[in-house]
């Protein structure tokens, strides 16, 4: 009788599978969260060298060391088969999770969005047979309060390089995910520039997408059409450049950025150079710094985007029912949650009673 496949081995083969987007490595937080839960991992060490013992992680394993402690809560999972993990293990890592490691909503969500994609993989790849499908949800987090205005959108884009400003022209216009964008191909856009269509495997709520695209998503992919003739013209050797916004630069050529470079030191830098630039030009005219107009640290990621493009449609007049047609969200619930408030819209809607008397 053939023994069942551990969660380990499924791990592990889910691990060495390239990302079906970009075609690239895992990354780093999909090893280190799956290995804690398949390998039982130190707590803290200490480095050959050093009197005191530091948290064991990515960096200090790099180095001669010894163990000081063990993580209890780690190696859950080595040796059970992958068609017996059930509810009550999801349950019991999380609160593992929160009460021993100490960790947030926010942070038990990336081990459970690595469950439940090896869960899946272990179903749709190598027919494994669960028990009872375990039922994997990701647990309510904080919304990001913050949005773009569009003119700090555009006082702010002056300052990044050109290939993130048509990423971030062409997330405001479509209000699409970031995966969805640095992995957009050129056989995901209509003939004509009018559509995008995202595949049911690439889309967060599981349906295949048809986005209709407007004047300002169409002018960032006749640019980017452009550059990509320029480009094959000076590097011939490239032959074909299949994705939409790809890198020019000789390291990378051709090839899609990172979703981690995509907002890393470029993107924060641009943040600080606007920011600097609003004190600077508020002190050169004698004036106070409108502080309404910087972007809070840490407060400007490329989701940040999303969330702007509802808020903007909304403010125009624009009803849930459109804006989660266009935006690609599946309910009105979920598309409710991207919509915030501005204290001027708020001032304009209360202001109504006052015709009523």
């Amino acid at each position: 009788m053939k023994k069942a496949i551990s969660f380990k081995e499924v791990a592990i083969r889910y691990l060495n599978k390239p990302t079906k987007k970009l075609g690239r490595k895992k990354n780093a937080n999909a090893y280190s969260t799956l290995e804690w839960m398949y390998e039982k991992r130190p707590a803290m060490i200490l480095i050959k060298g050093r009197n005191k013992p530091v948290p064991y992680g990515p960096k200090g394993r790099e180095h001669s060391h010894t163990v000081v402690s063990w993580d209890e809560t780690s190696g859950r999972f080595a040796d059970l088969a992958m068609r017996d993990i059930a509810n009550i293990d999801i349950e019991d890592m999380e609160t593992d999770l929160r009460n021993s490691k100490g960790l947030s909503n926010a942070g038990i969500n990336t081990y459970l969005v690595y469950l439940r994609a090896v869960c899946n993989y272990a179903q749709q790849k190598l027919d494994v047979a669960f028990i009872r499908f375990p039922k994997i949800e990701t647990l309510p987090t904080k919304g990001r309060e913050y949005y773009l205005t569009p003119a700090i959108a555009k006082d702010w884009m002056r300052f990044l390089d050109p290939l993130r400003v048509d990423m971030v022209k062409f997330g405001l216009a479509t209000g699409q995910r970031k995966a969805n964008i640095v992995g957009l191909k050129w056989s995901g856009i209509s003939k004509d520039l009018t559509r995008m269509f995202v595949h049911a495997d690439d889309a967060k709520n599981g349906h295949s997408l048809t986005i209709q695209l407007n004047k300002m998503a169409v002018e960032v992919l006749k640019k980017r059409l452009e550059d990509r003739r320029l480009l094959l013209d000076k590097y011939p050797k490239l032959r074909n450049i299949e994705y939409v916004f790809v890198q020019d630069d000789i390291q990378h050529l051709g090839t899609p950025m990172a979703a981690t470079s995509m907002t890393g030191d470029m993107w924060k830098r641009s943040i600080k150079m606007y920011n600097h630039n609003i004190e600077y030009q508020a002190k050169r005219k004698g004036r106070s710094v409108d502080r309404a107009k910087l972007i809070p640290e840490g407060a400007l990621v490329f989701h940040t985007l999303r969330h702007s493009f509802a808020t903007w449609l909304n403010e125009v007049g624009t009803d849930l029912d459109d804006i989660a047609m266009v935006g690609g969200w599946k309910s009105l619930d979920a598309c409710r949650r991207y919509v915030k408030k501005s204290e001027d819209r708020a001032r304009e809607v209360s202001s109504r009673i006052e015709s009523l008397f």
